[in-house]
């Protein structure tokens, strides 16, 4: 049991986080109820890494463990980020339709923003989907993922919504952060989109317990770490952030640099032999 009530803890965070991303979407105190619907995401996230690692110690693995893992992850990293990056974007610009007369055009962004959404949840149900058909029980096919993990995605949108808070928190509120608020509502949909089309891609990305974490490693991981918790402890948010959009941009610029490298080893057509 003890696999899947991690398991089931990660949907109720996710749930957790749909209700405080729409929990007084016009309040004045909404970007705190964002700010903890974005750390209920990386919540679950921790629950979903201790759930499968639970079930391969104990060798409870199981084809209803890896279905109810899915439906969880639909919830907490497909439905969850796509709801909280809406909320955001529209909170910004609804309370800068309160300053101009264009209401119109803020309508229309919306729309567009809502379809980013739901773009979104549709390519997070069909990289599960695909994760489903494709998965393998043995722990030597976990090494990496064909596509950018729901985790790895929901992550990059949750770390961005966390770093925009602090940044308007530091210029006072969102009313007097104009170029703050620009950045949230053009970036955040675009960020959304592209982890979208990411997650359906064939684009390799490796798994971070797996590779980097488990097993032996030599002195300078250490390093690493140490100054990795330093830059978190100095700057948590922007660390996050810089994290999570490396990751996701980890897989295209891997393939372009082994493209570039393939390109640069066959041999040009005029050194081809007749």
């Amino acid at each position: 049991m003890l696999p899947a009530l991690f398991t089931l803890s990660n949907g109720l965070a996710g749930f957790g986080a749909i209700h405080f991303a729409t929990k007084d979407a016009l309040g004045s105190a909404n970007m705190r109820n964002l700010a903890v619907a974005a750390w209920l995401i990386f919540v679950a996230m921790v629950c979903d890494m201790l759930d499968g690692r639970l079930a391969r110690m104990t060798r409870r693995t199981s084809d209803f463990g890896a279905q109810l893992d899915s439906l969880c992850d639909m919830i907490s990293f497909g439905v969850g980020p796509a709801v909280l990056m809406l909320a955001t974007v529209v909170m910004v610009l609804r309370g800068q339709v309160q300053r101009v007369s264009f209401l119109e055009s803020y309508l229309a962004v919306e729309r567009v923003v809502w379809c980013a959404a739901g773009v979104y949840v549709a390519c997070a149900a069909l990289r599960l989907a695909r994760f489903n058909v494709e998965s393998e029980p043995d722990e030597s096919a976990h090494m990496d993922f064909r596509g950018l993990p729901t985790p790895g995605a929901a992550a990059t949108v949750g770390g961005m919504v966390l770093l925009f808070g602090h940044l308007t928190q530091i210029e006072r509120g969102w009313q007097s952060s104009p170029w703050i608020l620009a950045a949230v509502s053009i970036t955040l949909p675009v960020v959304t989109l592209g982890t979208a089309l990411l997650m359906v891609s064939r684009f390799r990305y490796p798994h971070l317990v797996n590779q980097y974490i488990r097993g032996r490693r030599p002195f300078g991981y250490l390093v690493k770490l140490v100054l990795l918790a330093l830059a978190a402890i100095w700057q948590p948010f922007v660390t996050l952030a810089v994290l999570t959009m490396a990751y996701t941009l980890s897989g295209p610029v891997t393939a372009s640099l082994r493209l570039l490298r393939a390109t640069k080893a066959s041999p040009s057509s005029d050194e081809a032999p007749a």
